[in-house]
């Protein structure tokens, strides 16, 4: 009975172990594509318009919007889109085989 234990042990460890790398290296992939579309969005931002007028369509505040625009922040994809619509943009997501995202 003590060897099932031990090997359950070690096997819950070893997932666990598992699931962290994976879960870093799909946040590292996130923030990567995140800071990608931002840096876009607010490049277009600059060619339209103001930070100060952007935050007023959105209906957030400038200072909000400078933290996520910096990178400080991570918008959530609501956001994401708000801010894209206000460029008379939009944002398409698209769900791929992960070979195919590489």
């Amino acid at each position: 009975m003590q060897y099932n234990i031990e090997s359950y042990i070690a096997e819950k460890e070893a997932r666990e172990r598992r699931v962290l790398v994976y879960t870093e290296k799909i946040q590292e992939r996130m923030l990567y594509h995140s800071s990608e579309i931002i840096k876009k969005l607010v490049e277009e931002r600059h060619r339209q318009m103001t930070q100060q007028e952007i935050a007023d369509i959105m209906g957030v505040l400038p200072s909000n919007l400078a933290r996520f625009e910096s990178g400080s922040r991570i918008p959530t994809l609501v956001v994401l889109e708000k801010y894209a619509n206000a460029l008379g943009k939009h944002i398409d997501i698209k769900i791929c085989d992960f070979k195919e995202q590489e």
